[in-house]
């Protein structure tokens, strides 16, 4: 059994991709920066040496491409740049991995890896570049002195054939690679893949007498010929993927087995489809843990089900924590899975709200299932309004808007755990019954438990009874939304399952129409009451918890809540990076310095230190100010417990200082996805933002994308649609600064700087969203040679 790898490669590669492990993994990253990073007696790149007076017009002898070829063959030589392929593959994304590694995506050093890698004419980096189109910028070209057309197929070839040479002799990841380049069809591009999918030599009385057995027209035309028509080659180029993905999962490379898995699917081979997930499932792959699952779930094993979720949420896969959380919950209404499965709310909210920090499609599903736990006190948990907030807001953030909106207005309209602001609140309520009552008539849906109905009835009676939708009291209206808030919770208690009979359930209404009798036809409050009045669901009453939220660790994610004290407060200071104080309500002030402070941020740094940051408005000019210092541990210590305690913060001494605006981006980023607009610089994940607007673009979830300038004034994309080959239409808006001149009365004249829109095809998001980020970071743009210019819209003149 051959080994393509150099040892120590082949360690990291086991730790990366075969481990499971994220700690392993982590450290098999460590290993691969260390070994780019100590090149410093490594010799140039075997292309700098083939530069000569042969290659100065841009091509290539046999040769030297064959020099290439000799010294690519010994691991030893080439370790460098398969290091810096293998690091393309990690800081790609997940999707070149695994999810749960923890990886950081990094498109930016995704592309400088690669093109170190191809430098380095590393086979298994000059294949990965099929993958990500594009790759070969004129800087690559340059350095390599080979033209695409000419020697760059050579070398494709090359690192085709040692690749196959290493597969043949069971290296996996080689294995995989080839079974790769005939799942992408890129056979189109390397000779050799494409001779293996050809027909055998034949004469023509042979050719003739195989197209009479051809179905096709185009079939009998390529026989005659001595080639394979496209459809042929498409199917052997399947057998021959399906081959080599078989090969490296029985030698336990698990990892990248979705492709052989879709094959089987689409030619409707479910049992080969199952047998392959199992057998990745088995050798540790926590998504293939996912399919295994479903699929006993489909078939209503609930046991086996429940097993395979489990060891899939242990190493962090976020469908398989859902899904679990779910069973825990008892979501499904099979009975025999309710007789499996223990009924466990709290553990299934621990696990809703793991889910929850996620990046996958149910996120925001989770985070609103954890949040409706706790509003709810299912199974007994505590009233929590900061994790209630930070819950729902985060499933409004994941593609759960509408479905958060009851809750999240509740709290607005009654400013527990959040601001108070009741105009959103009154027009989100509205919403919720519009929405309701079209998904009732259009689709014969109902879109909330009656649960959540009452608590919208409740939220909106509250809000007429005092006023806040007419400017004056209607009790009459809110007497109707009290009552309706009831029969809804009538209705639960009537419907509600065995399961959770005994879980107590608040009724706000009946307690809020307590306060009212009947006169005259019209509802009035009862003698000596002046308001309705409630039990259900307090609020925060005694200071900090009725002003800010703290973020604490819960489960290995930060979340904010209004349920701590002193000792919480401490032990949060000691143990994380980073403590957070979120003003919500009783802002304080700092006379002369800050008023309304909204935000109090520790950062530990090294030698016992913290750097403070407060978080405020200037008091006389109302612009947004931020006051920062260093200061010891006992002292930031004491900066808390002289808050928690006396509602008192610092006098701003000479060592605080305004942190300035030197210290923002000049350039103020947006993301428009169909004209939606995203300030990049409030969101901690911009770059995977500005990668998934891209990805659906591509896949025509979106018709355009924008990044742009909040002003317009710096370089600014608009990304459409392309062509098949090249999926991006994009154009480059670019506005010269404002010239200032002066008349010849001496005036000072400002006269507008000219306007440009050049347009450009891409062929893959990577590409694309490198020279993105270079832009939005450095203000770089891209040559602009081979741009075609275009005319520029007035309303951008």
């Amino acid at each position: 059994m051959a080994q393509y790898f150099t040892d120590r490669l082949q360690r990291v590669f086991h730790l990366i991709f075969m481990s499971y492990d994220p700690q392993s993994a982590q450290e098999g990253l460590r290993i691969l920066e260390s070994i780019v990073n100590n090149q410093s007696t490594v010799a140039k790149p075997i292309q700098h040496e083939l530069r000569n007076t042969a290659t100065s017009q841009g091509s290539v002898c046999e040769s030297d491409a064959e020099e290439v070829y000799q010294k690519a063959l010994s691991p030893e030589e080439r370790e460098l740049g398969d290091a810096y392929a293998l690091l393309a593959r990690v800081y790609a994304g997940p999707r070149f991995t695994w999810a749960e590694s923890g990886f950081p995506e990094d498109n930016m050093r995704t592309y400088q890896c690669l093109h170190d890698s191809i430098r380095r004419n590393s086979p298994i980096g000059t294949l990965q570049a099929l993958r990500i189109a594009g790759s070969i910028t004129p800087t690559v070209r340059r350095d390599m002195q080979l033209s695409f057309d000419d020697a760059f197929r050579i070398i494709y070839d090359y690192a085709f054939r040692i690749i196959y040479d290493y597969a043949k002799q069971d290296d996996a990841y080689c294995q995989y690679i080839i079974g790769n380049v005939f799942f992408w069809g890129d056979y189109h591009v390397i000779n050799e893949a494409k001779q293996l999918l050809g027909p055998e030599k034949a004469s023509f009385s042979q050719r003739l007498h195989q197209a009479t057995r051809s179905r096709s027209l185009r079939e009998v035309i390529a026989t005659l010929r001595g080639m394979v028509d496209e459809e042929t080659l498409q199917a052997k180029s399947r057998e021959h993927a399906k081959y080599w993905f078989t090969k490296a999962l029985d030698q336990g490379l698990a990892m990248f087995q979705g492709n052989l898995r879709n094959i089987y699917i689409d030619e409707g081979d479910y049992e080969n489809a199952r047998r392959v997930a199992r057998r990745a499932a088995e050798l540790g792959n926590p998504t293939m843990m996912l399919y295994t699952a479903l699929d006993h779930h489909e078939r209503g094993e609930f046991t086996e089900a429940f097993t395979w979720f489990t060891k899939g949420a242990e190493l962090g896969q976020p469908e398989c924590i859902a899904e679990l959380a779910d069973y825990y919950y008892h979501f499904y209404e099979q009975p025999a899975l309710r007789a499996a499965i223990p009924y466990d709310p709290i553990k299934a909210t621990e696990l809703y709200q793991q889910a929850a920090t996620k990046d996958f499609n149910d996120a925001g599903y989770a985070a609103l299932q954890a949040a409706f736990n706790y509003i709810f006190h299912i199974g007994g948990l505590p009233l929590d309004w900061g994790l209630i907030a930070d819950l729902t807001h985060m499933a409004a953030t994941k593609d759960r808007f509408l479905f958060s909106l009851p809750y999240i207005s509740y709290m607005r309209i009654h400013g527990i755990g959040v601001t108070k602001n009741i105009r959103f609140a009154i027009q989100s309520l509205t919403r919720v019954l519009e929405e309701e009552k079209r998904a009732l008539q259009e689709e014969d849906r109902v879109l909330f438990y009656d649960i959540t109905r009452a608590l919208t009835r409740v939220a909106l009676g509250y809000a007429y009874e005092k006023g806040y939708v007419t400017g004056t009291p209607d009790l009459d209206s809110a007497v109707h939304y009290y009552e309706s808030s009831h029969q809804y919770i009538v209705s639960h208690l009537t419907n509600r399952s065995e399961e959770i009979k005994d879980i107590p359930v608040d009724d706000e209404a009946a307690e809020r129409l307590a306060a009212f009798e009947k006169v005259d036809g019209h509802w009035h409050y009862k003698e000596g009451i002046t308001e309705s009045s409630t039990t259900v669901r307090p609020a925060p009453t005694t200071w900090p918890h009725n002003a800010a939220r703290l973020s604490v660790t819960m489960n290995g994610f930060q979340w904010d809540t209004t349920l701590y004290d002193r000792e919480t407060i401490d032990k949060a200071l000691s143990t994380q990076d980073t403590v957070v104080l979120s003003f919500y309500n009783h802002f304080l002030t700092i006379p002369d310095k800050l008023r309304n402070i909204y935000k109090l941020e520790t950062k530990r740094i090294p030698r016992n230190t913290y750097q403070v940051r407060l978080y405020g408005y200037d008091p006389t000019e109302g612009h947004e100010v931020i006051y920062k210092s260093l200061l010891s541990t006992e002292d930031a210590h004491n900066l808390w417990h002289d808050l928690y305690e006396s509602h008192r913060l610092p006098e701003l001494s000479d060592a605080w200082a305004i942190e300035t605006d030197e210290e923002k981006p000049t350039w103020h980023y947006v993301l428009d996805v169909d004209q939606e607009p995203f300030l990049l610089e409030e969101y901690d994940d911009a770059n995977a933002m500005i990668q998934a607007s891209l990805e659906g673009l591509k896949s025509n979830r979106y018709e355009q994308i924008n990044v742009r300038t909040h002003d317009f004034i710096g370089p600014s994309y608009f990304i459409f649609k392309g062509k098949r080959s090249t999926p991006f239409r994009v154009q480059l808006y670019l506005k010269e600064s404002m010239r200032h001149v002066v008349d010849e009365h001496g005036k000072q004249k400002d006269i507008p700087g000219n306007t440009y829109l050049f347009e450009q095809y891409f062929g893959n998001e990577v590409s694309l969203n490198y020279w993105i980020q270079r832009t939005i970071t450095t203000l770089d743009i891209p040559e602009l040679d081979n741009w075609k210019p275009l005319s520029v819209p007035k309303d951008l003149q």
